[in-house]
């Protein structure tokens, strides 16, 4: 009995849209710009940055492999939009990565803290 309470406090389903977004940048300067007017606009909750990042990809019928920063942002599926056109906006590359991932479960507490920390 005392294991199945823990286990609906820690893990819980996600039912209220968050979700990760990906989205690479050429290095880290670029990606702590975009990561500090995300968070200045309520736009994510936090992004995590994971340099030297190497993808692989074509591009204009080349094969290219660039080090890049892996940017992971918290958000809501409400502001995705918004975020997509900020970044849009602000990134240098002509055709950014920008992948919406749906969470599906995460711990209940950190789900009420991105809540709270959101526009």
């Amino acid at each position: 009995m005392m294991q199945q309470h823990l286990n609906e406090t820690i893990s819980h389903q996600n039912n209220e849209g968050f979700l990760i977004v990906f989205c690479t940048t050429p290095d880290e300067a670029t990606a702590k710009i975009i990561t500090k007017q995300l968070l200045t606009k309520k736009l994510a909750a936090c992004v995590t940055l994971l340099p030297k990042a190497i993808s692989f990809y074509h591009w204009q019928d080349e094969l290219e492999q660039q080090t890049e920063v892996q940017m992971l942002i918290k958000t809501h599926i409400s502001l995705q939009d918004k975020v997509f056109s900020h970044i849009k906006t602000h990134h240098p590359y002509q055709v950014p990565e920008l992948l919406a991932i749906t969470v599906t479960g995460g711990d209940i507490n950190y789900f009420s803290w991105l809540k709270k920390s959101l526009n």
